[in-house]
């Protein structure tokens, strides 16, 4: 699969994008706070989109790429932990605290039975 890189950096709402060149399907896309995002966690730098080597084209692609899993990852992860919190609230909200009786277990063939049992004498 090969892809291309279509890159918009110098309008009010910069993004890159990245297509698969076969169909024109955007594969990933970071608009402004992702970009910057990226950029700010040196998963890749603007000097490689104007790099015209292949391999450092090929691995700009792999980074977008990746820099798109972990961010499709964080987002399912941040999901999940917020239903689960919510589950949490919803259920401590609806567990009153009851009282708890006791019933204390008692083996019929338990020492504690013969003391208690009444007595022939």
């Amino acid at each position: 699969m090969t892809f291309y890189i279509n890159a918009w950096l110098d309008r009010a709402d910069p993004f890159i994008s990245l297509h698969n060149r076969h169909t024109g399907e955007v594969v990933a896309r970071f608009d402004r706070h992702e970009l910057q995002a990226c950029l700010d966690q040196g998963d890749f730098c603007l000097q490689e989109l104007c790099n015209p080597c292949q391999r450092a084209q090929q691995e700009l692609v792999k980074c977008l790429l990746l820099a798109q899993c972990a961010r499709n990852a964080r987002c399912q992860v941040e999901g999940l932990f917020e239903e689960c919190s919510d589950n949490c609230r919803r259920f401590s909200r609806s567990q009153q605290p009851q009282r708890a009786e006791v019933l204390p277990f008692r083996r019929s063939d338990s020492p504690a039975v013969a003391f208690d049992a009444p007595q022939l004498v």
